[in-house]
């Protein structure tokens, strides 16, 4: 190797010196690896992680960074190949004073044993090994070196697919951990390269990187994207790589607001219960499509492990039972054993078999105010009888003051509670209100029961004493308000 540290710390001008800017304004605009941080950089040996090697080195003094060098041997070429393979690496990581190991694992037994195709068994036990390397070492990143060829194939790939917003939006600078179980980010300080500028910047320092026999399988689909469809697609746009590289940085502004726009969603509308998250299904069904099914994936993503995907199909078969379901409960089971349970009024995500709802302690009501309990707030304004109020809509009900009284109170149900539903002319016991309206059993202590002395005035969300309810004659009114407390 023509090889020397102070090449690297002093790079050259020229399309070299060029590259190197890029790249380092790329790891500064866009903050992939952090300063100080312990990094591991996944080398193979080929033009594109040789090149990241010899790029990080002389930042190193800039970011003050702890580099380690690591090689992965999949099992799947001769011996005689990889043996060389760990040579070079490993004398590319001396050349560049980098501490380096390596490792191996039997890819195509893993394939087998998880019936797998053999590409994502490569993937899964590449990343496993540089993870436990990472893990080992205390380093927070592992750096890989994808460019922006691989971003346009993956993009395009993806759309093959039938991908959505977040496939378009290709590989990220900086992302998380993507396999179930924790890890570390990965970092991708590449992406402002095409794979020909890999292979410059190896030749410039008279380097020839290892070509690895595997990449040349036309069964695997990312090789036939890269060997076939690519070549096709350039003769009708030569610039097809940089116009899908660009396709997905356009959608990644797209949907870094959509994610700020669900998140506050998923702030209002997403509350805890016994660990399960919960939403008002009217609340979802007047969502616009693309905002519900990201507020769906932030609910999921706080109960799944690490790495789980929720699928489009997921999002799909929920949205249409949303919109278009008669059944008065449904469940649908999600990856990760996470499952969704939902009723006439509510949507709950869980992990395991669904915990009963604690009892609401009796608690006096603020006149007027805001009074919290048992995952609620109910809100008691005094007023002027409204013109032609609606007796209840949902969770909000109106009531004659006169006839409650001021001082009412929240608790959850008792043995032998009864009250006369408005319209029924009659009186029914609370428990065959509550089975009528398929709640389900575990959720009736959950249902706050707005009371008048020993009488039930309103169960919240279902019905109201006719005893209590405006006249025509009433002169004052308490107008009450009632909602989940998100993340209670």
């Amino acid at each position: 190797m023509g090889l020397t540290l102070e090449q690297l710390a002093l790079p050259r001008g020229g399309r070299h010196g060029e590259i190197y800017h890029r790249v380092a304004e790329f790891v500064r605009s866009t903050g992939c690896i952090h300063n100080g941080e312990t990094v591991v950089i996944g080398v193979s040996g080929g033009a594109d992680s040789t090149a990241l090697a010899l790029l990080l080195a002389p930042m190193r003094r800039w970011y003050s960074q702890q580099l380690h060098i690591a090689y992965f041997d999949h099992q799947l070429r001769s011996r005689v190949e990889v043996e060389e393979d760990i040579v070079y690496v490993g004398n590319l990581a001396e050349r560049l004073a980098i501490p380096f190991c390596s490792g191996a694992d039997d890819v195509r037994a893993y394939s087998k044993r998880l019936v797998i195709s053999v590409e994502d068994a490569a993937r899964r036990l590449r990343y496993r090994f540089l993870a436990d390397e990472a893990a080992s070492l205390g380093a927070s990143v592992i750096v890989v070196g994808h460019t922006a060829s691989d971003q346009a194939e993956t993009v395009l790939h993806r759309i093959i697919r039938g991908t959505g917003l977040d496939g378009l939006s290709g590989m990220l600078p900086r992302a998380p951990w993507p396999f179930p179980g924790s890890g570390p980010e990965l970092a991708r300080p590449l992406l402002c390269l095409a794979r020909e500028e890999t292979e410059f910047y190896c030749r410039e320092f008279e380097l020839t990187p290892r070509d690895d026999s595997s990449n040349l399988i036309l069964d695997a689909t990312r090789n036939r994207i890269r060997h076939r469809v690519m070549p096709i697609l350039k003769e009708i746009n030569p610039r097809v790589e940089q116009s899908l590289t660009q396709l997905a940085r356009n959608t990644e502004r797209d949907v870094a607001y959509l994610d700020r726009l669900a998140e506050a969603l998923w702030q209002s509308l997403g509350r805890r219960s016994n660990g399960d998250i919960v939403f008002g299904i009217n609340e979802l069904y007047d969502l616009d499509p693309a905002l519900m099914a990201r507020v769906l994936q932030k609910a999921f993503r706080e109960l799944a492990l690490p790495g789980t995907q929720l699928d489009g199909i997921h999002i799909e078969k929920i949205d249409s039972l949303i919109h278009n379901s008669s059944k008065k409960t449904w469940r649908i089971s999600l990856p990760g054993g996470v499952r969704l349970v939902a009723g006439r009024r509510n949507v709950r995500l869980m992990v395991g078999e669904p915990q009963p709802a604690l009892p609401i302690p009796v608690t006096s009501l603020i006149v007027p105010g805001l009074t919290q309990v048992g995952g609620w707030s109910i809100r008691l304004d005094q007023e002027p009888p409204p013109a032609n109020p609606a007796t209840q809509v949902r969770l909000k009900a109106y009531f004659d003051a006169d006839k409650t009284g001021a001082d009412l109170t929240v608790r959850s149900r008792r043995p032998g509670d009864r009250l006369r539903p408005l319209g029924l002319g009659g009186e029914k016991k609370l428990q065959d209100i509550l089975v009528d309206a398929k709640v389900p059993a575990r959720e009736r202590d959950g249902v706050p029961l707005v009371c008048a002395g020993d009488q039930i005035v309103w169960v919240v969300g279902h019905c109201i004493d006719e005893r209590y309810a405006l006249q025509p004659t009433s002169r004052r009114a308490i107008h009450l308000l009632a909602s989940p407390t998100p993340n209670a």
